[in-house]
């Protein structure tokens, strides 16, 4: 049996995929959250998954780093995947990434947003995976503004990164963004998408014949498969979702996502596309889901596993809990404060109003 275990509010992605791509997978894989652990823990001694450790305070990181090293005392050969101990977060991946001379493009933290001395740029959260939370900054201004902004919506400076843009844009002004899984030692193709727009997303990419196209080739034929084990190796990450752009021979790597949704998100299907395209597409997705299943599959080939008794501090426990419900409440004032920062009447006071209150940094 598989442990994957993820915060509670990121469990949705698995389920929903198993629930609606992959029903035989909930055989062999059991969710768990880190909520749910307790000083006494009887655990089963398969594979374990540590997922979405990057929306882990960090009293939940040293919990989770407690439950690997016990469960490596008590059962030796135990498979852990995403060991918190090596894992690398993702501001701590780009700064490497930049370092080996894969990543063209640096990162800072927004707290040394001083040091940034190539533009344009955008801000994102270290934790979230919302992408940019800006446009592209120009100048130092620019950056100021968009930080200033960003605290009066509720954000935390030490949270945020200042990203360097790297224009990926072919001749033809197209940009290409692919994901690919690892899973264990199978890396799995997930899709290409490609559109004029600098940050792509399903919605707002091509969905004509030379896109499908291009997603179906790529998923057949996992062309950078080398390259990407490279990276994990680098990032000492064994399950995640490696997303990166594409421009000819430059690869370039934009995150590993720790908590990937693996198939489609709650609420219903979108339309399908014209039917020469749609069956591109669900030729693309079998291809995907047949990899995902071996991948899985081959963490645990027998399918079964016993039990092993667990101990955990107390303390770490409770630290965690405290943290997990602070970083709920402030995500709940977070969602008030920014729609009345969006608010159109009531808004531009208050933003007016904080621009000139805070303190510039």
């Amino acid at each position: 049996m598989i442990s994957f275990w993820v915060n509670a509010a990121g469990s949705f992605g698995m389920e929903e995929y198993i629930a609606r791509r992959l029903p035989g997978l909930g055989e062999r894989l059991q969710i768990r959250t880190y909520e749910s652990l307790a000083p006494e823990n009887e655990l089963f001694t398969g594979p374990h998954v540590f997922a979405s450790l990057c929306q882990l305070p960090p009293s939940g990181h040293a919990l989770v780093a407690s439950l690997s090293s016990r469960l490596r005392q008590a059962v030796p050969s135990v498979r852990l995947l995403n060991d918190p101990h090596r894992s690398a977060g993702r501001f701590e991946l780009l700064t490497r990434l930049h370092a080996a001379g894969i990543n063209r493009f640096r990162a800072w933290r927004a707290s040394e947003a001083d040091s940034v001395d190539r533009f344009p740029v955008f801000v994102r959260q270290d934790s979230g995976h919302e992408g940019a939370l800006t446009r592209l900054l120009r100048d130092r201004r620019e950056l100021a503004v968009a930080l200033r902004s960003l605290r009066v919506r509720g954000l935390r400076l030490d949270d945020l990164l200042v990203v360097e843009f790297c224009d990926l844009a072919d001749g033809d002004g197209i940009v290409r963004m692919a994901s690919v899984y690892k899973v264990g030692e199978h890396v799995v193709p997930a899709f290409l998408l490609r559109s004029r727009q600098w940050m792509l997303k399903w919605n707002l990419s091509d969905q004509d014949a030379p896109a499908m196209q291009e997603f179906l080739c790529y998923v057949s034929d996992n062309p950078h498969e080398a390259w990407v084990r490279r990276i994990f190796a680098l990032a000492g990450i064994d399950y995640g979702r490696l997303d990166y752009g594409i421009c000819g021979d430059t690869l370039q790597v934009w995150e590993i996502n720790l908590n990937p949704t693996p198939g489609p998100p709650p609420g219903p299907e979108p339309p399908p596309l014209e039917p020469p395209l749609e069956e591109m597409l669900q030729e693309g997705r079998r291809i995907y889901n047949r990899a995902m299943w071996n991948a899985f599959t081959a963490l645990d080939p027998c399918g079964e596993s016993g039990t092993v008794p667990i101990r955990l501090d107390p303390a770490l426990i409770d630290g965690m809990q405290r943290d997990l419900k602070r970083v709920r409440r402030r995500g709940a004032t977070l969602g008030v404060l920014r729609d009345i920062y969006r608010n159109r009447l009531i808004g531009w006071p208050i933003r007016a109003a904080y621009s000139l209150l805070l303190p510039r940094r």
